[in-house]
């Protein structure tokens, strides 16, 4: 799964990202602007969640923002 935005210009999905996964870092959070898998791979490694349930918990905060910023 491969999705490409600009999280820098998107403040909800920050924080939405902020509220689920309250241990993650700016830096962190900017990453998912390189890689989506790779952003998920760390969310995954840092929380021992499986890479699955991430995703999932993800994209919904991704779709919502995008609902919400169009």
């Amino acid at each position: 799964m491969v999705k490409a935005m600009d999280i820098t210009k998107n403040d909800l999905l920050k924080t939405e990202l902020k509220a689920k996964y309250a241990s993650l870092t700016d830096a962190e959070i900017n990453q998912i602007n390189n890689s989506f898998d790779q952003f998920i791979e760390s969310i995954s490694l840092k929380t021992h969640q499986q890479k699955e349930v991430v995703a999932n918990a993800v994209g919904v905060s991704v779709d919502y923002a995008k609902s919400k910023t169009i």
